[in-house]
């Protein structure tokens, strides 16, 4: 067996030669345009105007692109600021909501008192109207006992009368 496992096969040519011969096909090529009198600058012409033109749209395009990036950065800015104040907002809402929280428990705490305050009113208005009653059967007890001395002074008053009359006419 022999070291070289491939075999070249028979006509086959090499690289070199491959390459070479495309160098020539290229170089007939030329030739035969050169020969044909091509004239190729009106092409090359037509092609330096075109990449002229492409450089002042790329010029265009980055201004434009420049144009872009600073409003850009004035937008980044704005929502940086608009970030800081989101913040603030949460801060606020979150002190909003502990303040709110506190406001419910001493809204509670207002109507346990108010219910106690009504419990109390209750117990107090039923003991006014006690004492109202007692106040009234003491001041009725005190206007009889008063009456029953204005009647009695009366009869006194009559009877000194009489005696008076009785007096007058003796001496009389």
């Amino acid at each position: 067996m022999s070291e070289d496992t491939t075999q070249e096969f028979p006509g086959k040519k090499t690289f070199d030669e491959r390459v070479f011969e495309r160098f020539d096909a290229m170089d007939a090529r030329l030739e035969k345009l050169e020969a044909g009198s091509y004239d190729i600058k009106p092409i090359w012409e037509r092609a330096l105007k075109a990449i002229m033109d492409l450089s002042k749209e790329v010029v265009v395009i980055r201004s434009d692109l420049g144009e872009v990036k600073t409003r850009t950065t004035v937008i980044e800015s704005a929502v940086a600021g608009l970030t800081a104040d989101v913040t603030n907002l949460k801060t606020d809402v979150g002190t909003l909501k502990t303040d709110v929280g506190t406001l419910k428990t001493d809204v509670g705490t207002l109507k346990t008192d108010v219910a106690d305050l009504k419990r109390s009113y209750g117990s107090i208005a039923n003991e006014l109207v006690d004492i109202r009653r007692e106040v009234r059967e003491n001041v009725r007890h005190e206007l009889s006992h008063i009456l029953k001395l204005l009647i009695e002074d009366r009869q006194d008053i009559r009877d000194a009368e009489s005696r008076i009359r009785n007096l007058e006419t003796k001496l009389a």
